[in-house]
């Protein structure tokens, strides 16, 4: 008990990271202590780390062939509210992809099965600092790519991970919410700017009860990372129509919608979709990292 009490006491120190730092921190030993202790590999891995005295669990897949030492680049899938870590492997279906693709996937859990988002403006409070935390440790134990990290979310998660790309700049190369609106925060209303080149891909339904958000979050964003206007290529297929919106950003970033009307709150799929979300977000991916 004196043992388990003494981990839990361990309290994650993270260093904010400064809205106008020009580049990425470098990778340095994570704050964080691993529970049990990690041993990477190829495969799942049920692991935790203790941040802020607490103990977060979460999900680690790496692809096979890994080898420990291996860089790779890093992608997490936040779950939606209320949801599992479980759930979003599931959902996503991100860890086939990564075997093929060869990236390594985190899905974390979140506490009571909800992100808690913190306060705008300190990188440091609620889950942001856990996945700050989580990031710097699959750095320096798994040797993530620091300039590949990219983050999908649904719904809350979609949400958490708009905040996460505001609140820790130059951390992410790319977030790819779906059937999430981004949180309509004053703080925010600041330029992105060269120093946080974040890429976003997006996937939003016509028929989803958060639609009418779909527009505000999506001008915001532009204006925020300084996109000219897109342009719009219609998709049409077997399994219905959508549209894909492409602009260049300012900021050095690239903002794509998947509009797809007959689409509610879901994670869009092949076999019932015109355009599969998990296939083009790994595309996405692959071809964003930070300079």
């Amino acid at each position: 008990m004196k043992r388990v009490l003494a981990l839990l006491g361990i309290v994650t120190v993270l260093t904010a990271c400064s809205p106008a730092a020009p580049t990425p921190p470098a990778a340095s030993p994570s704050p964080a202590l691993s529970l049990p202790p990690d041993q990477p590999g190829p495969g799942d891995h049920r692991l935790a780390i203790v941040h802020a005295g607490v103990k977060r669990d979460y999900t680690l897949h790496a692809p096979p062939g890994y080898q420990p030492g291996q860089t790779l680049p890093l992608v997490l899938v936040l779950h939606g509210r209320p949801g599992t870590s479980a759930g979003a492997a599931g959902q996503s279906g991100m860890s086939p992809l990564a075997d093929r693709a060869g990236f390594l996937v985190a899905y974390p859990q979140g506490a009571g099965g909800s992100w808690d988002p913190g306060t705008a403006g300190d990188p440091a409070s609620g889950d942001i600092g856990f996945i700050a935390a989580l990031v710097d440790h699959l750095v320096s134990t798994w040797h993530a790519d620091r300039k590949r990290v990219h983050v999908a979310g649904f719904s809350a998660g979609a949400a958490f991970s708009y905040r996460l790309a505001r609140e820790l700049p130059g951390r992410f190369a790319a977030i790819a919410p779906v059937s999430g609106r981004m949180d309509n925060v004053a703080a925010w209303t600041a330029s992105l700017g060269a120093a946080n080149p974040v890429s976003v891909v997006t996937f939003q339904g016509g028929q989803d009860i958060l639609s009418p958000a779909w527009s505000t979050t999506n001008q915001s964003w532009r204006e925020a990372a300084g996109c000219a206007e897109p342009v719009v290529t219609p998709i049409a297929g077997a399994r219905g129509k959508a549209e894909r919106r492409v602009s260049g950003c300012a900021n050095g970033g690239e903002h794509v919608v998947y509009a797809i009307p007959a689409m509610a709150h879901e994670w869009p799929n092949s076999r019932e979709h015109p355009v599969d979300a998990s296939s083009l977000i790994a595309e996405f991916f692959a071809r964003h990292s930070l300079p």
